[in-house]
């Protein structure tokens, strides 16, 4: 068979990068995928249902989401213009790449600390923009000596996405190192990513005023919306405009933004309550994990735990031995710092007694439940 003339035109960077597509698997606890695992009260589910509807799926939505954008401005005290929503995080990322892309005569590259959200990266590489990596330190804090050196090189870094609490660590870096960061460094866009800082109520970083070169980021999406893939930033002025060249119009859906609107103003005390509910597992999740012999749980700042098994192989292991038992979790131990790692969701309290129940079968010296 032979191969398409046009395949030449194909970006090369593509053959190298893998295909994010996971199949949907049956499982009892599905803690894998960061979410807000406690349901909906019923009759929120109900009104939701009377919202949607009303929606005429015959047009258009709003082009930018305006409704939506003033309820979000509002929560930040910022004028409606200054925010922008996405189909997700994932969605403004790649507003951000392709608006600070750079010129032909200085292209731009990204930095990133590693192990972090795999999207920034996947996404500067499918625009053809580099990306130079930071490790973490062993502790899966910032190395504050190399992220100032890394944002040096050349002429200077276009992007940093900084992820609080990060993704795939559930770590809440110090704050003063991102700020110490920032002001070192105007010609690069700072990208804070708080898309997990309800699960750290008092700690984020947003604040009226923030430095022209930074970038606030967040989502609906951990909140117990991730159906709805709405995500968003508060940009400065000097990039709303350019955010807006590159974003699509209609890119959110009119179903998602009537029902981000409804929640956002109707049932934030029950979001609430659902978060609480949700940070009060994870201390029952941190407890679990806990009682592994030999096992390292790192500090959680997010909806999920990380945790180090000994010994090397124990976590893939594990892994699929709690999958073949319905119990779905993150197998972590090949990336940057997580060697033998887990990655560990908040399920509800009775997905994780199922996860200790599974736990005592194949973990040696893990407490049978009582």
């Amino acid at each position: 068979m032979t191969t398409s003339e046009w395949t030449r035109h194909l970006r090369p960077a593509l053959a190298g990068l893998d295909v994010y597509d996971i199949e949907p698997m049956p499982a009892k606890a599905r803690l894998a995928a960061n979410e807000l695992a406690e349901p909906w009260p019923m009759e929120v589910m109900q009104e939701i249902g009377k919202r949607v509807a009303q929606v005429e799926l015959a047009r258009y939505p709003d082009t930018s989401g305006r409704k939506l954008r003033a309820l979000l401005a509002q929560r930040h005290g910022v004028e409606p213009d200054a925010v922008v929503i996405g189909c997700g995080s994932d969605e403004i990322i790649g507003f951000l790449l392709t608006a600070l892309g750079g010129r032909p005569s200085e292209p731009s590259f990204l930095v990133v600390p590693t192990p972090t959200f795999q999207m920034y990266g996947h996404a500067a590489r499918c625009r053809g923009i580099g990306v130079l990596e930071v490790p973490l330190t062993e502790e899966l804090e910032l190395d504050e000596t190399l992220m100032h050196e890394a944002l040096d090189v050349a002429t200077g870094a276009a992007l940093c996405f900084l992820a609080r609490p990060n993704n795939p660590t559930s770590s809440l870096w110090d704050a003063a190192v991102i700020e110490r960061l920032i002001a070192r460094h105007p010609g690069t866009v700072f990208v804070l990513d708080e898309a997990y800082i309800s699960y750290s109520p008092g700690a984020s970083l947003w604040r009226a005023g923030l430095p022209d070169n930074v970038v606030y980021m967040s989502t609906l999406s951990k909140i117990g919306l991730a159906a709805l893939r709405v995500g968003y930033c508060v940009a400065p002025p000097a990039l709303r405009r350019p955010l807006n060249v590159v974003r699509n119009p209609y890119n959110v859906s009119a179903t998602s933004q009537a029902i981000a609107e409804l929640v956002l103003t109707k049932f934030e005390n029950v979001q609430k309550t659902l978060l609480n509910r949700s940070m009060a597992a994870r201390q029952k999740l941190v407890g679990i994990l806990g009682q592994i012999p030999r096992a390292k749980v790192f500090p959680a700042a997010a909806n999920f735990v990380v945790v180090r098994l000994d010994p090397a192989g124990e976590a893939t292991r594990v892994a699929e031995a709690l999958a073949q038992r319905g119990i779905l979790v993150k197998d972590a131990s090949a990336l940057p710092r997580l060697a033998g790692c887990l990655r560990v969701g908040v399920g509800t309290n009775a997905e994780l007694d199922l996860l200790a129940k599974a736990l005592a079968e194949v973990v040696p010296g893990f407490p049978a439940a009582t």
